[in-house]
């Protein structure tokens, strides 16, 4: 990287961290008016709603980061070429291709600071967010206040509708089906202890068995010997946000290794993945912005046009996304599909500049 590159990279790069705050401002205004009108339950005061917010800054920084890339990229380089500085620079014998390389650098560059973001810190603040408010919301010690998360073990499947911690549960089903796939008998626990070994010791169970006639018993203890990674199961009460890309493929093998739906987590690794590639692609496309129709044009212009770009982004990701649940389209090319189109519009755009 030459000087021409490092100064076209931290015009560009000051930019983009600049608006990047101001957007994470804004957003944690709005989530605190959210989490403010949570104050009052349990324990949880405006100090923890401060907290909470502040909590989930790194899983926003995430997903704005194209858009902080695009604005960026476009008020950076806007204010070179305000200044005559790009004509200079062309005039000295920097060519669009030199550009397109150092803006591809810098893209890089901010690339994998989004990915550190989205791998090393956002699923550990996403999973402090939760267990922070919940316990607080509710009085009680809870990893994730869920209800309703299932799993498959082979012919058995568990409802769990309380999560106190990864191995002390609460309000437990457990469905057990015979080889033809009918119900064979249902437990229902009202505690339950997950020991390292995979072994699950449920208590004050009421089991029903359904033979010719309906047999019920209740017992004090019963214990499961199961095969269900702990690891597992941790990553099937939280959130996709909550899970960093290994856990999400590893989650994935275990859906489809139990003939489970596991498209949504599919689509969130790719998203994941598209995301940070998005970063440098939105940073080309702000070239050819700076070039064309906005040379002359201020920073307002510029933010505006740039931030509905931004926002077209963020709508079609979504679009997509559940057109891919309902039509069935491959969860791949529905992520990658937007970061295609903005490439595609960097290159038309980068085509016609003179």
């Amino acid at each position: 990287m030459n000087i021409v590159d490092r100064y076209l990279a931290m015009a560009a790069g000051r930019t983009t961290l600049l608006v990047l705050v101001v957007l994470l401002a804004l957003i944690g205004f709005i989530g605190l008016t959210g989490e403010l009108q949570d104050v009052g339950q349990g324990s949880y005061r405006a100090l923890d709603a401060f907290v909470v917010v502040l909590a989930h800054w790194p899983r926003n920084a995430f997903d704005i980061f194209p858009i902080a890339a695009l604005l960026g990229g476009m008020m950076g380089l806007g204010a070179l070429a305000n200044h005559s500085e790009l004509v200079a620079l062309r005039a000295a014998g920097v060519g669009l291709r030199r550009m397109v390389y150092s803006m591809t650098l810098a893209g890089l560059m901010f690339a994998g600071l989004a990915a550190a973001v989205g791998e090393l810190v956002m699923p550990g603040a996403e999973r402090f967010a939760d267990a922070y408010a919940d316990e607080l919301k509710r009085d009680r010690n809870s990893l994730a206040g869920l209800s309703g998360s299932w799993l498959r073990d082979g012919d058995r499947v568990f409802n769990i509708l309380q999560v106190e911690t990864l191995d002390r549960l609460g309000g437990v089903y457990v469905y057990e089906f015979d080889a033809a796939g009918r119900l064979d008998s249902v437990a229902m626990a009202h505690r339950a202890q997950v020991g390292g070994d995979r072994r699950w010791i449920l208590e004050d169970v009421e089991l029903t068995r359904f033979r010719a006639q309906i047999e019920t018993e209740t017992l004090n203890q019963l214990t499961l010997q199961t095969t269900i990674d702990p690891a597992v199961m941790a990553v099937s009460v939280i959130d996709t946000n909550s899970m960093s890309i290994p856990m999400l493929r590893d989650y994935i093998r275990y859906l489809e290794s139990n003939d489970l739906r596991a498209s949504r987590y599919e689509m969130a690794m790719w998203q994941r993945l598209a995301n940070i590639a998005a970063v440098p692609a939105m940073l080309l496309l702000a070239l050819p912005f700076v070039f064309g129709p906005l040379r002359s044009g201020g920073n307002s212009a510029r933010f505006v046009v740039g931030f509905l770009v931004g926002v077209l982004y963020i709508l079609s990701k979504g679009a997509l996304a559940d057109g891919a649940q309902v039509y069935g389209a491959p969860v791949w090319l529905t992520a990658w599909l937007p970061v295609a189109v903005i490439l595609a519009a960097a290159w038309f755009g980068l085509s016609r500049v003179r």
